[in-house]
């Protein structure tokens, strides 16, 4: 038994907020865990993963749910352990000053190397597409 994996997006300022949705019915049908970090390039971000409802219901859903794969029941508690071990983005302004030279990373960039991690920990099964791709 797996549960399916899926990115989303809700919509945000200047850009469109991404997370890790996974499906596995604690509240119902299509309910799941987000995973994800909140905040900003500001101030700095955290983890924030919580319940979530379906992702299409929600009043800030921007029209992206992508099945990315599947984490197998038995894996699903390390997950979490994995996703908390990529470093969320810190802050990288001060005002309207921009700290460091590194590229900026916000929630699109956290989200793809959650992802990333997933699959090298063997935790996240990835989609195969008719190709033999995967996502």
């Amino acid at each position: 038994m797996s549960y399916n994996v899926y990115l989303v997006s809700s919509s945000g300022l200047p850009m469109d907020h991404h997370a890790i949705f996974i499906e596995t019915h604690e509240s119902g049908p299509k309910t799941g865990y987000i995973y994800q970090v909140t905040g900003n390039i500001q101030t700095g971000m955290v983890h924030g993963h919580r319940q979530s409802d379906i992702p299409e219901d929600m009043p800030d859903f921007a029209g992206v749910k992508k099945l990315l794969g599947t984490v197998e029941v038995g894996d699903y508690e390390r997950v979490r352990t994995v996703v908390d071990s990529v470093e969320v983005p810190g802050k990288q302004f001060d005002g309207p000053k921009r700290l460091g030279r590194e590229p900026l990373r916000r929630c699109q960039e956290w989200t793809r190397e959650a992802i990333d991690k997933l699959l090298e920990e063997g935790v996240l099964k990835p989609c195969v597409t008719e190709s033999g791709e995967g996502f």
